[in-house]
C-alpha cells in the first residue's frame, strides 16, 4: 500500500523559479541551471523506481513510503527516497541516476565515476548514507518497542550506469533487479515480527514524524526579476494587469495563469505572507484600489488590520 508518495523537492520548485526569474546574463545563470538538470534528473530515476515498484505483487501486508524526511534533534535530517516496511522487516531505498563507469573504493569510503570523455567525479557514498538511516530507525524501532530487521539498498535507476567488480559485495543493484531483490528477502526473513495493526501503527507514526524542508534560496532577491512573466515569451517579457486581465508586453496575448505562478514564485523568494504593499511593488501596480481588489478575490487568509494586514499565500 502506497502510504506516502513522491513529489517534487522544494529544491526543484526554488531552482525553477531562478530559471525563470535570472537574466541569463548574470554570472551564475549556467551554474543553476546545471543544477537543475541534475536534480530533474534525480527526480526521474526516482520516478522510474516508483514505476517499478507498481509492477511489484505482493501478498504480504506492507506500506511504502516515498521521500521520508525525518528531523532529529540537534536538526539533522534523515531523507530516505523510499522506505518499505512490512511485517517481517523494513527496507531503506537510496536512488542514484548514473551514467558511466563507477567503482567504489571500500577503504577510503569513495564512490567515483568515470564519463565516457575521461572525467572523473565523485558522489557522496550511498552505503555510508543508507546505513547512517539504517542506525537511526534501529533506535526508532527500540523505543517503540518493536525489533523489526532493518535491510538496505541501493538501486541505479539508470542502465547506463556500469558497475565495476567493486561492488560485488555491495548492496546494490540496476532497477530492474528490485523485485527479485525484495522477494528474496521474504525469504530470507520469514519470521513476522509485527502484527498488522502493529505495522499500521509504526508505519504511521514514521509518516507523521515526516517532516518537509524548505531549499534554502542560494542567491539574493533582488538579483531576480519581479512580477508576471509570460511564459509564451520564454519569461522575458512581463505581464500587466489591465482591465482586469493579466496581458504580456510583448505578443500582447492573455494568461491568467501566470499570475498564479508568479504568486507561487513570491512565495519562494520573499516568504508566505504577502502585503498591498509588497504586492503593488511586486507586480508593478500603483493603484491600491486594484490590488486591494485582486488579493480580496484570491480569499486569502488574513492576519492584521489595515496597514499592518497581511496575506497567507498558502
Amino acid at each position: 500500500m502506497l502510504l506516502k508518495k513522491r513529489e517534487v523537492s522544494s529544491k526543484q520548485r526554488v531552482l525553477e523559479m531562478i530559471e525563470r526569474r535570472l537574466p541569463k546574463s548574470h554570472a551564475k545563470y549556467d551554474y543553476f541551471q546545471e543544477m537543475l538538470r541534475r536534480t530533474r534528473a534525480g527526480y526521474a530515476g526516482e520516478q522510474r523506481v516508483d514505476k517499478e515498484w507498481r509492477e511489484i505483487y505482493l501478498q504480504h501486508a506492507h506500506y511504502l513510503l516515498h521521500d521520508v524526511q525525518l528531523k532529529i534533534e540537534g536538526g539533522s535530517i534523515h531523507q530516505m527516497d523510499t522506505l518499505f516496511m512490512s511485517q517481517n522487516f523494513t527496507l531503506i531505498v537510496e536512488i542514484k541516476n548514473i551514467a558511466g563507469r563507477v567503482d567504489y573504493m571500500e577503504d577510503n569510503h569513495q564512490f567515483i565515476r568515470v564519463t565516457s570523455d575521461g572525467r572523473v567525479d565523485g558522489f557522496r557514498n550511498p552505503f555510508d548514507q543508507v546505513k547512517r538511516h539504517a542506525r537511526f530507525l534501529h533506535r526508532l524501532f527500540q523505543m517503540s518497542g518493536h525489533h523489526l530487521p532493518i535491510e538496505t539498498i541501493v538501486v541505479s535507476a539508470n542502465p547506463s550506469m556500469i558497475m565495476s567488480p567493486t561492488f560485488l559485495s555491495q548492496p546494490i543493484i540496476h532497477v530492474s533487479g528490485l523485485a527479485e531483490r525484495v522477494e528474496q528477502l521474504f525469504q530470507q526473513h520469514q519470521q513476522v515480527y509485527l502484527s498488522e495493526n502493529d505495522l499500521r501503527e509504526l508505519s504511521t507514526h514514521i509518516l507523521k514524524m515526516h517532516t518537509p524542508t524548505q531549499w534554502a534560496l542560494d542567491i539574493k532577491v533582488d538579483e531576480l526579476k519581479k512580477g508576471a512573466l509570460c511564459s509564451k515569451c520564454e519569461y522575458q517579457f512581463f505581464i500587466h494587469y489591465r482591465q482586469g486581465k493579466w496581458r504580456c508586453e510583448n505578443c500582447g496575448e492573455v494568461d491568467n495563469l501566470a499570475f498564479n505562478n508568479a504568486l507561487k514564485d513570491y512565495r519562494y523568494m520573499y516568504g508566505g505572507l504577502i502585503s498591498n504593499c509588497s504586492f503593488q511593488d511586486f507586480f508593478g501596480i500603483s493603484c491600491t484600489k486594484t490590488v486591494y481588489k485582486i488579493l480580496k478575490s484570491l480569499q486569502l487568509q488574513e492576519i492584521g488590520a489595515n496597514k499592518n494586514r497581511q496575506y497567507i499565500l498558502k
